[in-house]
């Protein structure tokens, strides 16, 4: 330890020692004035220091009992008068070292820096000690106590100072220190049951203060962050003096918290403080909180891979996220679950909003903005997983390895739609041969023909495959590869009748094109062609009320004598719900030949009746009519050789709102000859017996 009076010297020569480290740089100018003048003082008694020090001293003075005056410490060289001693008596005393002599009139002078405070005349041994009294050391500086012995030849001298210092100043010049820092993993997860059993203690970075000191106290105050908290609720858990590499070195001191002793508090959001208390006991201010979220629950544990299932094939492709591509979790659930557990995708590195736990299987839709968000029109691989959050800690899945191909074949789609329609795709149109022509419109003048369809320009590069969609029909009805085309050039296709045909009739057929190119298809826009060519098919054919009745029935209907054919023939058309609809119009021919076969038709008997629009009526009772008897059924005379069997045909059209038309054609066979002659009204012959269809068979030829 240094010599008291060595101390004198240092303190003298070196007057910024009076300050805490860094105390200096908080004086305004005018305190710095009051500084330099206080330093010249110092110059001065200095100077008469170094002149007295050969001089004749005695013993320094004892100071306080045992814990009233803290001693020097490595890294800290001063007497220091404690908080706790603030407001009692301070003893000093000559110690017994000192050449002193009872009762022969010698007196002991005791004082205070520059006041003296009493001269006992030595009689007994309690002369040799003074009490001052508290007030009279209340300022915070450094006092010099000494005293003066006079012996009882009038000789004087003078003790050797003590420097006893109050040190009034809060750590840190009574300002909050910044926050604690923390373990990363602490911040990031939260401080676990798994931190706390894998290390042995918490590593708390304390901020190193303004003014530190060897021996200064750096307390540890755990709390519950609650919606009102008061500092004096900030009760230490726990303590540590700064030591001198500390002090000196001003690196930030790391104080170690037992696991086992946190174990034992409590849990939830935690605010840490600080606070730096000095050697005299001058309490710094709290510092500000550091904040950590304490579980010690368990962590989730046993977590399984998510599953992608449109990525099981090898791939999720551009149609796949149209469907709407979805990440389950399936079940069983992890271990430790916790109702406030939250549940986080991530999807390719990137961390999506989190759900709040529910029942497994968890299924998440992953939209185009996420799957596209590194790449619209690549293909690339990459890694899925999920965490399970709880408070600030985070445990990771397995991962699931994935593959994205959204590469297509011609121009780039619309990046923020996986739709399959790509608009910069040039439009096709479908030609006609009407006259005059309209285009996307196949008229009677197509009929039974192929029909062209055209591309304005070529936007594709050679050896992409466009496939053409007619209407409903798939797969794809067409396909054209281009080969002879360059940019800009037309491009055309061929839909054959037979597609036409199968697409059928409708006023706004939807029509357009794709590309391919083995994983993606991309669309054109879509036309609609008026397919007027194709005409109604599956018409009812038309019935004969008054047929001639055999069991089973002829194929082909039969009018006999005993149909009383001179009353006209009574013919009716069901009403199709399918094909039919009121406000239709239905067109009726009848045409009479002199043979089954249709190869003789009977002049004079071609006839077209009025049209007929359908209507309520017509739909719950069907279309009938009566075909007159001696303008166009009794010129029906056979031929000679044949059966006697002459036929009629009734053809019927059916005409749609939209235009469309169906046509049916029904043939009746005739027959009005009994024996030699010709049934008539008068004589029509035996009509009560039912024949077996067989018997009519040879009318078929």
């Amino acid at each position: 330890m240094m010599p008291v009076i060595a101390q004198v010297l240092y303190r003298c020569e070196y007057p910024t020692a009076l300050y805490r480290y860094g105390e200096r740089d908080m004086y305004s100018p005018k305190e710095k004035e009051i500084a330099a003048i206080q330093s010249r003082k110092e110059w001065l008694a200095r100077r008469q220091a170094r002149l007295q020090a050969d001089e004749p001293t005695m013993p320094v003075l004892e100071v306080g009992n045992i814990g009233d005056v803290l001693a020097p410490i490595p890294g800290d060289d001063r007497y220091l008068w404690p908080v706790s001693q603030w407001d009692k008596e301070l003893i000093v005393k000559v110690p017994d070292s000192a050449p002193v002599t009872m009762r022969f009139g010698e007196t002991i002078t005791f004082f205070l820096d520059e006041l003296e405070l009493a001269t006992n005349l030595l009689n007994e041994s309690a002369d040799l000690s003074y009490a001052i009294a508290p007030g009279l050391i209340n300022d915070g500086k450094l006092y010099v106590l000494r005293y003066e012995y006079m012996n009882w030849f009038g000789n004087t001298v003078s003790s050797i100072p003590f420097l006893l210092e109050v040190d009034y100043m809060a750590p840190n010049r009574n300002q909050p220190g910044a926050a604690a820092v923390l373990p990363d993993e602490v911040i990031r997860d939260g401080l676990t049951l798994a931190y706390l059993n894998a290390n042995d203690f918490l590593g708390v970075t304390v901020p190193h203060s303004s003014d530190m000191l060897a021996g200064d106290t750096i307390a540890i105050s755990w709390v519950q962050v609650v919606a009102t908290s008061f500092q004096q609720d900030y009760t230490p858990i726990m303590s540590r003096p700064v030591t001198v590499i500390e002090a000196s070195k001003k690196d930030d001191p790391l104080v170690e918290i037992d696991s086992g002793l946190i174990k034992d508090l409590v849990q939830g959001k935690i605010g840490i403080y600080y606070r730096y208390i000095d050697r005299t006991g001058n309490l710094g201010q709290f510092s500000a909180v550091a904040e950590l979220q304490y579980d010690l629950t368990p962590e989730p544990d046993g977590l399984q891979a998510p599953k992608v299932f449109l990525a099981m094939d090898g791939e999720i492709d551009r149609a796949d996220a149209q469907m709407g591509v979805e990440l389950e979790i399936p079940e069983p659930s992890y271990l430790n679950p916790q109702d406030s557990d939250q549940i986080q995708v991530i999807w390719e590195s990137m961390p999506l909003a989190p759900f709040p736990l529910s029942a497994f299987p968890m299924v998440f839709p992953i939209s185009w903005q996420v799957l596209s968000a590194k790449g619209a029109l690549d293909r690339r691989d990459f890694k899925v997983a999920y965490n399970v959050l709880r408070g600030t800690s985070s445990t990771p899945s397995p991962d699931l390895d994935v593959r994205v191909d959204f590469t297509v074949a011609g121009p780039a789609p619309d990046p923020s739609t996986p739709g399959p329609i790509n608009t910069n795709f040039p439009v096709i149109t479908v030609k006609s041969r009407e006259f005059p022509p309209v285009d996307n419109v196949l008229g009677p003048a197509d009929k039974g023909q192929s029909a062209w369809a055209e591309l304005p320009n070529n936007p594709f590069d050679q050896g992409v495959l466009l496939r053409l969609y007619w209407g409903n029909l798939r797969p794809h009805s067409v396909e054209k590869e281009i080969i002879n085309e360059g940019v800009g050039d037309i491009i055309r296709f061929e839909i054959p009748w037979t597609v036409i045909e199968a697409g059928g009739y409708s006023d706004k057929l939807h029509i357009y094109y794709s590309t391919w190119n083995g994983v993606n298809e991309q669309e054109s826009g879509h036309i609609e062609v008026a397919v007027k060519a194709v005409e109604l098919a599956g018409l009812p054919e038309v019935g004969f009320p008054d047929r001639y009745k055999t069991d089973p029935p002829t194929p082909v209907p039969i009018i006999n004598c005993c149909s009383l054919p001179w009353l006209g023939i009574k013919i009716n058309i069901p009403f199709d719900t399918v094909n039919m609809d009121v406000d239709d119009e239905i067109t009726i021919k009848w045409q009479a030949y002199a043979s089954t076969d249709t190869s003789s038709p009977i002049d004079g008997t071609d006839f077209e009746f009025p049209p007929i629009t359908l209507s309520l009526v017509h739909r719950v009772e069907g279309i009938s009519l009566t075909i007159p008897y001696a303008e166009l059924v009794e010129p029906i005379v056979p031929i000679a050789g044949t059966p006697g069997v002459g036929s009629g045909l009734v053809t019927y059209t059916l005409t749609k709102k939209s235009g469309q038309l169906g046509t049916r054609h029904t043939q009746v066979y005739i027959s009005r000859k009994a024996g030699l002659s010709v049934c008539s009204e008068a004589f029509p012959g035996k009509c009560d017996a039912v024949a077996n269809a067989d018997s009519s068979e040879e009318l078929d030829g």
